[in-house]
């Protein structure tokens, strides 16, 4: 009777292991769930929840603000976006103030599954946002230039010049603007955004599915938000945005720019710069210009040849003269 009763025990307890099983609370991280929040015309609002393993599986998902609510209360429904992606749908009404917690069932080997995310929807990047991202550095119009002179003056004698790179600004606007300019150092905030940048302004952007561009516009926003508010802010002078005189061929730069217009709508935008420097160019001073004068007083020019063969002519006749002249005092002195 005792081995009767241990065996229900147990085999009570392994099933209540096999219904829990299922129901597994998963950390949701930006490996495996990106959120995208979208509002239409009427005002109404969604968040689109994209879970990377299961985006080409047919699941169900019902929301709640308990992790401990009967699945016969949940009302689970099966969403699908433009692209074709199984997602989650949650509307605006349906969260309330607390925990959101996420059920989605699906099968998997063969066996019906429900897991149970915690999402965080205050991190969800907006639509408006990704669209933002997408059109960073096109924001404020500027265009690149490479010869701003920085330096022209005399220094030890010598006349000397020195042309920068950097960008003008083409915006029409009537408008004020201000930046900043920081280096491009490996490891550093300013690189990350770089290489961000760089990867959506690729081709290969266009050829991400809708969870990477997510993944990958949701990074660089909120950097470049950082970076926007701890940025020390300079006033830009004639429309130019300079290159520093120290810079060498090749060192990127980061410039941040921020626009006020007339009825104080800020924008701001994000370029990159990479240093095109031209060294110091010595122009001749006042003694090497006349050595070069002075090699250049008598050209080799059909003129010139005139003037030399009259001038031999001229040598000659003297010549003859004087010979003539000998001889004639001679035969006085006889």
């Amino acid at each position: 009777m005792k081995n009767f009763k241990a065996k229900l025990t147990g085999a009570i307890v392994l099933f209540m292991i096999i219904m829990l099983v299922p129901m597994i609370v998963l950390a949701v991280t930006n490996e495996n769930v990106q959120i995208i929040s979208n509002t239409d015309e009427q005002g109404n609002k969604e968040y689109i929840v994209y879970i990377q393993e299961l985006m080409q599986t047919n699941f169900a998902s019902a929301v709640s603000n308990s992790e401990t609510t009967p699945e016969q209360d949940l009302n689970f429904v099966t969403a699908r976006d433009g692209e074709g992606n199984y997602v989650a749908q949650i509307k605006e009404d349906a969260v309330t103030e607390g925990s959101t917690y996420l059920y989605v069932k699906y099968n998997q080997d063969n066996q019906e599954r429900t897991d149970i995310l915690q999402l965080d929807l205050s991190n969800a990047l907006d639509k408006t946002d990704m669209e933002y991202v997408e059109n960073t550095t096109k924001r404020i119009g500027t265009e690149i230039v490479d010869n701003l002179v920085e330096i022209d003056e005399e220094i030890n004698g010598v006349q000397t010049k020195l042309t920068v790179g950097g960008l003008r600004i083409t915006d029409t606007d009537n408008a004020t603007y201000q930046y900043q300019l920081m280096k491009v150092n490996e490891g550093t905030s300013y690189s990350r955004l770089v290489e961000l940048a760089d990867e959506l302004n690729s081709e290969n952007y266009n050829q991400k599915d809708i969870y990477s561009k997510i993944q990958l516009t949701s990074e660089f926003y909120t950097l470049y938000n950082q970076l926007i508010e701890r940025a020390t802010w300079e006033a830009v002078v004639n429309n130019e945005i300079r290159q520093p005189s120290d810079a060498v061929d090749g060192d990127q730069y980061v410039v941040l720019i921020r626009k006020t217009a007339e009825d104080g709508t800020v924008t701001t935008d994000a370029k990159l710069m990479v240093s095109q420097i031209t060294p110091y160019e010595e122009r001749e001073d006042v003694e090497e210009t006349r050595t070069v004068q002075e090699t250049a007083k008598l050209p080799i020019t059909g003129d010139s040849i005139v003037l030399f063969v009259a001038l031999a002519v001229v040598v000659i006749a003297l010549i003859i003269v004087f010979v003539r002249m000998k001889k004639l005092n001679k035969k006085e002195d006889k």
